[in-house]
């Protein structure tokens, strides 16, 4: 039976303990520098004096190599103090203002009474210019509303003028147009006359006779009358037989125009 190998321990290094004592001793007297430093800021930190080692004592009974040092941290500047503010000068007091002289009530009454005699001259000043500013505006309405009624006037006059220049114009239309119709009517009835006359061959000349021929509705021949002799009593013969040869004589069938024609006083003249 093989017997048991012996176990190797880990040597024990000497002045560990004492190293981390030292690391922790310079971890918080940094930390205590930053806060006395934050809060004592107008005192002068004193500077910080460590105890470097560049090689631990050799224990006895360890020949390993020491643990490493840690560096120191770097120094750490305070920061200056802030300016001590000056005092504010203070300002000035304000003298006290003299009181203002009180006014005179007679003065002060004269000022009232002058400042409402002018509000009253001026309201009556606006109500004049007002009034004569109603007044210009009435007189212009009535000089509209004359001058509407002269141009309205004047219209009427003139439409009446026309209409009755329109009317006699018609008038005198109708009048002539009835004097065309009762003359080609005379036009006809002497034509026909003529044309039913049988004249001798011995009746020499242009004799003219004027008769009054009066008559019927239709055209027929009432009576003859000679009113002035032609001077020859063969041609005035001649044509009473030819008036009552021609009937019925073309006479208009308007009964208005016809009563022209009732007593129709004509002038024959021979022509040969």
């Amino acid at each position: 039976m093989k017997p048991p190998e012996p176990r190797h321990e880990r040597p024990r290094q000497p002045g560990k303990i004492r190293s981390v004592l030292l690391a922790i001793a310079v971890h918080g007297a940094f930390f205590a520098l930053i806060v006395f430093g934050v809060t004592w800021q107008s005192r002068p930190t004193p500077p910080l004096q460590a105890e470097l080692w560049s090689k631990l004592p050799p224990g006895p009974a360890s020949k390993a190599a020491p643990p490493p040092v840690e560096p120191a941290p770097p120094k750490v500047e305070p920061e200056p103090a802030p300016p001590k503010a000056e005092p504010r000068p203070e300002p000035p007091k304000a003298e006290p203002k003299p009181e203002p002289p009180r006014p005179d009530p007679a003065i002060a009454e004269k000022k009232e009474r002058e400042k409402k005699e002018q509000e009253k001259r001026e309201q009556a000043k606006k109500e004049q210019e007002k009034r004569e500013q109603a007044k210009k505006e009435q007189e212009r309405k009535e000089r509209e509303a004359k001058a509407a009624a002269e141009a309205k006037a004047r219209a009427e006059s003139k439409a009446r003028a026309e209409a009755e220049a329109q009317a006699r114009a018609a008038a005198e239309a109708a009048t002539q147009a009835r004097l065309n119709e009762i003359d080609m009517y005379r036009g006809r009835i002497r034509d026909k006359i003529r044309g039913k006359a049988n004249v001798p061959e011995t009746v020499r000349g242009q004799p003219e006779v004027q008769v009054r021929i009066t008559i019927l509705p239709g055209g027929d021949v009432l009576d003859i009358a000679i009113v002035k002799s032609s001077g020859n009593p063969v041609y005035d013969t001649a044509i009473e037989r030819a008036i009552r040869s021609a009937q019925p004589l073309p006479v208009p069938s308007n009964p208005e125009l016809f009563g022209q024609f009732r007593s129709l006083n004509l002038n024959i003249k021979h022509e040969r």
